[in-house]
């Protein structure tokens, strides 16, 4: 990206007209998922939120068989995301995960309940099993949003984004468009001087510690970063996990997982699996939540760059890379 342009023409716009709209997810509000409110699939959710595996999985595969679209959901997105799957899980065999995890009786592998669930019409299965596809429309981002799934809009822009979309220049203009990811956007501003200077200033207009910042060479201070982590709902889950286990260091310990994450584009897409089904700050203070920033950490590396990884994360946060090696023994 030509920085040097967008920085160039900062001077000659009005930032305050051009700063980044309401953050996608505030104004929308998830719809229940029928099954929801079963007495046991909400006993299940909570064995899960607790961290016990052995309790909730098979309860909630039970619930799946039986046609809870809830049950189905929650299962559907467990499977398609390693970070949720903790060390009871991994540990059992490949028949056992799938018949856990899967429809029984489909192919040798099973097939993802979100099908069934969206077969019964329920929306959020449907715009995953369609995010699955290759033949994902474009707006995917906004749908989820305005569905109320502000985390799954995230993964949705991600995911269109790997496959080297273009079209984020135009989508960004919705209000509905993720705040945390429009730097997908000025990728695609920065081709004419008009977008560099949009680009430039929507950067400048951000909270000084915003990690798409640097995508323009604009400076990112660790006070800055520490600050953005601790305030903004993407950061949420990693915010709680250093608040609980390292209250000593909490803005060190935020900077240090998020650079053992990989940066913006994984802290983006952690969080619940669904707000329809288990709330977003519930999720990120539970147990199963502060195991999924941790589980996500491990597999950024294999297993020989894991000293490596904690020998990086030690260099600024001691307490969360103690966490860290005691969490990778779990599995």
């Amino acid at each position: 990206m030509r920085a040097a342009v967008v920085l160039g023409v900062l001077g000659a716009v009005v930032l305050a007209l051009l700063a980044p709209p309401v953050p996608a997810g505030s104004r929308h509000h998830a719809p229940p998922v029928p099954g929801a409110e079963a007495p046991a699939f909400r006993d299940a959710r909570a064995a899960w939120l607790a961290g016990d595996e052995e309790a909730a999985l098979p309860v909630l595969a039970a619930l799946a068989q039986s046609g809870n679209p809830a049950a189905q959901v929650l299962l559907g997105l467990i499977d398609k995301s390693p970070e949720l799957q903790g060390p009871w899980l991994t540990a059992r065999s490949r028949s056992e995960r799938i018949a856990l995890l899967r429809v029984p009786g489909a192919g040798m592998s099973g097939t993802s309940w979100m099908r069934p669930a969206a077969a019964a019409g329920v929306a959020l299965a449907a715009l995953w099993v369609e995010l699955w596809t290759v033949e994902a429309a474009p707006d995917i981002p906004l749908r989820f949003a305005r569905l109320g799934e502000p985390r799954a809009a995230r993964a949705a822009a991600i995911v269109l984004a790997k496959r080297e979309w273009r079209g984020f220049g135009r989508l960004a203009d919705d209000p509905d468009f993720p705040t945390a990811l429009r730097s997908l956007a000025w990728i695609e501003w920065a081709e004419t001087p008009e977008g560099a200077a949009r680009a430039a200033a929507e950067a400048a207009a951000l909270h000084p510690g915003d990690p798409q910042r640097a995508q323009l060479g604009l400076p990112l201070a660790g006070a800055d970063l520490e600050d953005w982590l601790a305030s903004r709902p993407e950061a949420a889950p990693l915010a709680e996990l250093c608040r609980a286990e390292c209250p000593g260091s909490v803005g060190a310990c935020a900077r240090a997982g998020f650079a053992a994450l990989g940066g913006l584009s994984v802290l983006a897409v952690l969080g619940t699996p669904a707000s329809a089904l288990v709330d977003p700050d519930s999720f990120a203070a539970s147990p199963a939540g502060r195991a999924a920033v941790m589980r996500r950490m491990q597999l950024n590396v294999g297993p020989r760059a894991r000293a490596n990884l904690l020998a990086r994360t030690r260099e600024t946060d001691a307490c969360l890379a103690d966490r860290l090696a005691q969490e990778f023994k779990r599995y």
